[in-house]
């Protein structure tokens, strides 16, 4: 049997730690204890970006949904793999195939001595912080990696930095797995992204814009007010958590245009989707910018052109 795997222990780290932006620190003791810790308090997202695809039959995919008495339970067949992430796989673990449990202990030999309640002897780790990065306008999109099997379910995982009402737009995209940095947990000073110049509205296009500026003076005295209020609400953010105002209180005052970061492991026939509905001419410019750097990361296979909505 055929299986492959993509993710490490670290991964599974990395995805817990961006709520509190700091996905690239390694402590390996510690990341150990994160696990054992998201594993005993059903802490079960960052888990998802750990994706297992392994040669099955039809016949078995079936009867793996028929055993699995979870009504959460997800796993998907492409005609050659099934295809799951290591949270269905510990809910399903008493009927995974031994090769597979073989490839969990070989590749997340941390996780699979703490699904197992062994004593943990290894931890694995990414083989790079990310392999590939572009900067947008707004952000920056990075590749952290990728398993290819020429099927509409290869899966991919991105970290992203991009505006909230960007990643909110994002987060619409719902066939795959996020997590998100979190002000209720970071001290960090929150950063903004203010565009070069304010795009007209579209006078036939409700949700759309011209890429041209308004006119001035109005560009540049609505850019200035923008900078003014924006630090200025910065500032009474800072000055509310000196004052003891929690974090998660606190942060309701910051605007849209603060940047956010999250991780996102994706599907290939997502990810299309994504990228033939976000590259598309009526979508917010700062979206198509990401469309526009994810196919020149990854391609664009049209797999998303099999579904009918």
């Amino acid at each position: 049997m055929n299986a492959f795997l993509l993710g490490s222990d670290q991964r599974i780290v990395r995805a817990a730690r961006v709520s509190y932006a700091k996905d690239e620190v390694l402590q390996v003791e510690r990341d150990i204890k994160l696990i054992r810790y998201l594993l005993e308090n059903r802490h079960s997202s960052p888990f998802e970006h750990v994706v297992i695809a392994f040669e099955s039959s039809e016949e078995f995919w079936l009867e793996l949904l028929r055993k699995v008495k979870n009504p959460t339970f997800q796993a998907y067949y492409d005609g050659k793999f099934i295809w799951l992430n290591l949270r269905n796989v510990i809910n399903a673990l008493d009927y995974i195939p031994q090769e597979v449990m073989d490839l969990l202990k070989e590749r997340l030999p941390a996780t699979y001595s703490v699904i197992k309640g062994e004593e943990v002897k290894g931890y694995s780790t990414d083989k790079a912080y990310i392999q590939k990065k572009v900067e947008t306008s707004s952000g920056f999109i990075a590749l952290v990696d990728k398993l290819e099997l020429e099927s509409p379910m290869d899966y991919y995982t991105f970290v992203v930095e991009c505006p909230i009402f960007v990643a909110r737009q994002w987060f619409r995209h719902r066939f795959g797995s996020y997590n998100e940095v979190s002000r209720r947990y970071v001290s960090y000073e929150p950063s903004f992204y203010i565009p070069a110049y304010l795009r007209k509205q579209a006078k036939h296009n409700k949700q759309a814009s011209l890429d041209q500026p308004v006119e001035e003076p109005w560009n540049s005295q609505f850019l200035e007010r923008i900078g003014f209020f924006t630090r200025e609400l910065n500032n009474l953010y800072l000055q509310m958590l000196e004052k003891e105002v929690a974090k998660e209180i606190a942060r309701g005052i910051l605007p849209q245009l603060m940047k956010t970061r999250f991780y996102w492991t994706v599907p290939r026939i997502s990810l299309d989707n994504f990228i033939s509905l976000r590259s598309h001419e009526s979508a917010q410019k700062e979206i198509r910018e990401f469309a526009t750097a994810i196919k020149d990361m990854v391609g664009y296979k049209k797999w998303d052109k099999t579904m009918r909505l």
